[in-house]
């Protein structure tokens, strides 16, 4: 990105001269002044580009994560169209097996089970409800 814009600077400063007079103006605006704000600046600049790689490598896995995310939900599909006959044909072997089992299962007797009925406790207000819910 940077040779790109040095080349956008450089291409403007050669067509038209005013351009060039403000890019210029802008380096003697920068680097006037103290030695000291003009090593700051240099150190600044060092620094960032220190971290270009570590920018350049965290958008390139990026990239490539997009990549495995859209590779991965291409197999969960093709898998889920795979499975989908297998799941049908196994649920139509455990019908056929139930479907046999269930005369043995009515062959038994059913255990009669009591039910008890119970009353139903007085609610704890018997006149009627509170003032809280009134």
């Amino acid at each position: 990105m940077l040779p790109v814009v040095v080349v956008v600077f450089a291409g403007a400063a050669l067509v038209d001269r005013r351009v060039a007079d403000r890019i210029t103006g802008w380096f003697v605006d920068a680097f006037s002044g103290s030695a000291l704000r003009s090593a700051i600046i240099v150190a600044g600049a060092l620094l960032m580009i220190q971290l270009l790689p570590v920018e350049l490598a965290l958008l390139a896995a990026g990239d490539i994560l997009a990549y495995v995310e859209a590779a991965a939900a291409v197999s969960l599909i093709a898998a889920n169209t795979r499975l989908r006959p297998l799941v049908r044909a196994t649920g139509a072997r455990v019908g056929t097996v139930v479907s046999r089992l269930r005369p043995l299962a009515s062959g038994r007797q059913a255990r009669v089970r009591l039910t008890v009925r119970r009353k139903a406790p007085p609610p704890a207000d018997s006149e009627g409800p509170s003032w809280a819910f009134t």
